[in-house]
């Protein structure tokens, strides 16, 4: 599946924390490797925080993966949702691979002190 989304992306992430009120923006470039390796640089505006921010992923063998290896979820680029539990949150997602060029994700996470809606659309850089 790496090889769908190899290339490089303009990235927008809008963040809604639905407990404060709070939203955020992440605008920036992802970069996806024929190798699977996942790079997001931007800027991250979010409550007093105005900044560079960065993460880097993987895809292998249909998963998608943190940098340093630990599972993330399965990657599922037809909108079923995926599941990914940090502690006591919980994440659920759905990839959406629109056409060759547009690639959306959606998450929902739920936690004892979260709730917020994360909103990413990717759009193939020419």
């Amino acid at each position: 599946m790496a090889a769908e989304l190899t290339g490089r992306w303009t990235v927008e992430r809008h963040v809604r924390d639905l407990l404060t009120g709070d939203c955020g923006r992440f605008e920036g470039v992802a970069t996806i490797t024929p190798d699977g390796r996942w790079i997001e640089d931007g800027t991250l505006s979010f409550g007093a925080y105005r900044g560079p921010a960065r993460r880097e992923l993987r895809i292998a063998g249909g998963e998608v993966r943190f940098a340093d290896g630990r599972l993330f979820h399965p990657l599922d680029l037809t909108g079923r949702t995926v599941e990914h539990r940090c502690g006591e949150d919980r994440y659920t997602g759905a990839y959406r691979l629109r056409g060759r060029d547009a690639l959306e994700i959606a998450w929902d996470v739920i936690g004892p002190h979260k709730h917020q809606r994360i909103e990413t659309s990717y759009r193939r850089a020419s």
